[in-house]
């Protein structure tokens, strides 16, 4: 049987795995972390949010040793700080497996010397949907949110729910520091349980910092002293602009530097 593809008449099996429902229909979900120096902290906390949203999606779970197989592929390439991607998707008779590896070299310290801005997304997040807490196949609102920022010179979204409250960004989660106290959108709010979030909150607590979840608007962004976004591959990224607004004086802030510091500890020992 022969297909079109890419201007080319080929062999339908030479691309069979396209034809399972995770490509066909985004009918999956993904794991993006980092290694450093070999080591890949918090796999274990990745693995079982994947087996969690795969339980959601109704697909069965990968009999697979994750930490074997990703060391396996560090060797393979020969890579020591790498990029890491876990792709989980529906095939008709079982659950399809992909991961992917390659040298991180995306935050330079330059980035976060200089900070990040961020535009707003257009879109809406529907926190009533039972899938806006996994990281679905099907991303493409928050694709798009990030692709219009790159298009206006951003370096992320920000995205609201239905309800004007800040969810975090398209990538990231997002944090505030106001006086004394660093603050973060609640869940019920839709911030995504990002892993670099939770483990942060944990952290600031141990540290007797003052940490609070609740309902944020983009006035509280504008009157924060200092702000910053967080992910695996961000780890604890300065927000220094938003739209045409400055965040406080426009530069990385003292706190967002000891946070960053601190989770590089955290993480990398």
């Amino acid at each position: 049987m022969k297909i079109f593809c890419n201007s080319k008449l080929i062999e339908k099996e030479t691309i069979e795995e396209v034809f399972e429902p995770g490509f066909l229909f985004g009918w999956g979900v993904y794991e993006t972390l980092r290694a450093y120096k070999k080591k890949i902290p918090f796999l274990s906390l990745h693995i079982d949010r994947l087996n969690r949203s795969l339980e959601l999606l109704e697909i069965d779970k990968a009999d697979l040793d994750f930490t074997e197989k990703i060391k396996q592929l560090l060797e393979e390439n020969k890579l020591e700080d790498a990029y890491i991607r876990i792709t989980a998707y529906k095939k008709r008779d079982s659950t399809g497996i992909l991961i992917y590896t390659d040298k991180f070299g995306y935050y330079q310290k330059e980035a976060y010397e200089k900070g990040f801005s961020v535009a707003v997304s257009p879109y809406r997040r529907d926190t009533k949907s039972p899938f806006s807490q996994i990281k679905s196949l099907s991303y493409i609102e928050n694709r798009m949110s990030w692709f219009k920022a790159q298009k206006a010179g951003k370096d992320e979204a920000l995205l609201l729910n239905q309800e004007d409250y800040l969810i975090g960004g398209a990538r990231s989660n997002l944090f505030l520091v106001k006086g004394k106290e660093i603050i973060t959108p609640s869940i019920k709010s839709g911030a995504f349980t990002g892993i670099t979030r939770q483990l942060l909150i944990n952290e600031l607590m141990d540290l007797h910092i003052r940490i609070k979840e609740k309902e944020l608007t983009l006035e509280d962004l504008y009157d924060s002293n200092e702000a910053f976004l967080t992910s695996s591959l961000l780890e604890v990224m300065p927000l220094v602009e938003c739209g045409s607004k400055k965040i406080a004086d426009g530069k990385p802030g003292s706190i967002t530097a000891k946070v960053l510091s601190q989770y590089r500890k955290f993480c990398c020992g």
